[in-house]
């Protein structure tokens, strides 16, 4: 395992040895299996899975129970930190998906969709991402139970907080804070040179997996 790729201790009250370990880990899912070994003491690790078709920058740090989809970028000391998931399943990053320079996943976040754009230095905080939603530089989503809705997209230094559901293809503004559902509710459609700033930064990132790749031979 790469030194930017680091387990979490899973604590299970059940667990006191190896084979009650293994005993657990064979009731899971497959999600969970895939991200989990058994320690020869009997301690459970989750450990960050990335598939072999995403990038994943050696200054960027991994920590816990995650799956990296095929086509993801993460870019320059991004750190993907979930030490307060509050059951054994995985976040799951979708294909296609991209974190990039200096952005920070924490806390209890789940799910990141396909073809996300988490752009230079957002922080997303416990909340889900659907499919096709961008956060744009320095955007920051709260958790507990928020999700921002399909094809939204929150523009640069704009802020979603706690328990709002960002309904989908919806526009938050630079700057903008969205504190309440009513809010969400007013939000505008995403203006079409919005969308297309989007296709084109997602090309770029979808481009820079293989171009990354690549150069790794020559380091």
């Amino acid at each position: 395992m790469k030194n930017n790729l680091r387990p979490l201790i899973l604590r299970v009250p059940e667990v006191v040895d190896r084979d009650s370990a293994a005993r657990w880990l064979e009731k899971q899912s497959e999600a969970v299996k895939r991200v989990t070994t058994v320690a020869d003491d009997g301690t459970l690790l989750q450990r960050p899975d990335v598939h072999q078709g995403a990038f994943v920058d050696d200054s960027a740090r991994l920590y816990g129970a995650m799956i990296v989809s095929n086509g993801c970028y993460v870019g320059p000391m991004a750190v993907i930190r979930l030490d307060e998931l509050d059951t054994p399943e995985p976040l799951v990053i979708g294909e296609w998906s991209n974190i990039q320079d200096g952005a920070v996943v924490h806390s209890t976040t789940r799910k990141i969709g396909n073809r996300v754009i988490i752009a230079h230095q957002s922080i997303l905080h416990g909340a889900v991402l659907e499919d096709d939603v961008s956060l744009y530089i320095q955007a920051v989503v709260d958790g507990g139970g928020t999700v921002i809705g399909k094809c939204s997209f929150l523009h640069q230094g704009s802020y979603v907080g706690k328990g709002v559901h960002v309904p989908e293809g919806r526009y938050v503004e630079p700057g903008q804070k969205v504190l309440n559902q009513a809010a969400a509710e007013d939000l505008p459609p995403v203006p079409e040179a919005i969308k297309k700033l989007r296709d084109h930064v997602l090309e770029l990132n979808m481009r820079h997996v293989k171009t990354y790749s690549e150069l790794k031979k020559y380091a």
